[in-house]
């Protein structure tokens, strides 16, 4: 299923400085400072606000000329021979590990990579045209499927030894990456072979835009491959994203809630959501229970369907302007967002895996921002260049 891969990555001594989280994740004083004060970060290869009048065509060619130049001053350099990499980043509160290397485009058309998403199409077409003129993808796609004690037990063995990268990056977070050596190679790519299929946990975008460059470059057997981490199913991390909304002009009285939940008022605040979810609402939370006769299993789908469409009006999910999604971390968010200007919030249990795995086997998909997964990737890490 995954393929070990040439790649092209930091030397050890930078690859602290050069790896960086998704540009998007910066505000923009953190991108300056960033772009100021650090010459080795990935940042400066991909930096979005350089040439920004240009031609999209045009900054997409200084991006590769920006990588060009970190590969002509050595701070990226690229291994002889293909290798799998193993990858352990530890956060304040998990720990998670996978191989990295490349998923073959064939895989997915074959139907052996499970969705639960949909794409949207000016995105995946942006972003092949990105990929296509950069010829290089920085960031995995993070899948994960069922692994065998074969596969386990090899991963254990590679991380006896040194790392190759060891650091922790200003976030907290430790970064470890190892080499498995020639000798393992083979037996991990057996172990690997064993997993039938692997389901998208994040990176549906960077995924599909992947396999139309593939497509476009039939000829090019390296872009038949996508930039991939590999987790085994138990050590992925599912997390909920909440719902807050700014009410305008409109109203939502309680006793509209009540005629298809049971609205029960909070008296203890928890960091777990009970009921179907719960409602922020006038300085109070809410614990919601649904009278359906049938709950939908997937909790962002009922409050879709019997909140935010036919009692708030939201019509497209994904760019109303009143709806804002916030990562859900445990902790009461609604004074800083009622500061912000939203009245009504909502908090969702997160779904599990098994949940994940069922829509997605079953060719659904999920509203979006279902789901918060984690481990999130650190780009320039790890280069699969294909020209």
């Amino acid at each position: 299923m995954i393929q070990p891969f040439r790649a092209t990555r930091p030397t050890r001594d930078k690859a602290y400085l050069v790896a960086t989280r998704s540009y998007v994740s910066y505000n923009p004083t953190e991108l300056e400072d960033k772009l100021e004060n650090n010459p080795f970060t990935f940042l400066h290869v991909i930096n979005p606000s350089a040439q920004q009048n240009a031609p999209l065509q045009e900054r997409f060619e200084a991006v590769r000329d920006r990588f060009d130049m970190f590969c002509e001053e050595e701070i990226f350099v690229t291994e002889n021979n293909p290798s799998y990499f193993i990858y352990e980043q530890r956060t304040p509160n998990d720990r998670f590990l996978g191989v990295i290397g490349l998923l073959p485009v064939d895989q997915v058309k074959e139907g052996h990579v499970i969705k639960h998403e949909k794409t949207i199409e000016h995105r995946e077409e942006l972003f092949s045209q990105y990929l296509e003129t950069t010829g290089f993808q920085a960031e995995p796609v993070l899948v994960f499927g069922d692994a065998n004690q074969t596969y386990h037990e090899i991963l254990a063995q590679v991380m006896l030894e040194r790392p190759e990268y060891e650091f922790s990056s200003t976030d907290r977070y430790e970064h470890r990456l190892w080499f498995v050596p020639d000798t393992l190679t083979e037996d991990l790519k057996t172990a690997l072979a064993k997993v039938q299929e692997v389901y998208i946990a994040d990176g549906h975008h960077r995924l599909a835009s992947s396999v139309r460059v593939g497509d476009r470059l039939n000829d090019n057997s390296k872009a038949q491959g996508v930039l991939t981490m590999f987790m085994d199913e138990s050590g992925v991390s599912i997390a909920s994203f909440e719902r807050w909304f700014r009410l305008e002009e409109q109203q939502l009285e309680l006793k509209e809630l009540q005629e298809r939940f049971y609205v029960e008022k909070v008296e203890h605040w928890t960091d777990e959501p009970k009921g179907d979810f719960e409602m922020y609402h006038e300085g109070s939370w809410y614990v919601l229970t649904s009278k359906l006769s049938i709950v939908p299993e997937l909790k962002a789908q009922l409050l879709l369907d019997e909140i935010l469409r036919p009692l708030l009006g939201v019509l497209d999910e994904r760019n109303d302007s009143r709806l804002k999604y916030i990562r859900q971390d445990g902790t009461d968010q609604s004074a800083r967002m009622v500061e912000k200007g939203y009245q009504i919030g909502f908090r969702l249990p997160p779904v599990s895996v098994e949940l994940l795995k069922n829509i997605g086997s079953a060719g659904g998909v999920m509203p979006p921002k279902s789901t918060y997964i984690e481990p999130k990737l650190r780009s320039g890490l790890l280069l699969h260049v294909f020209k």
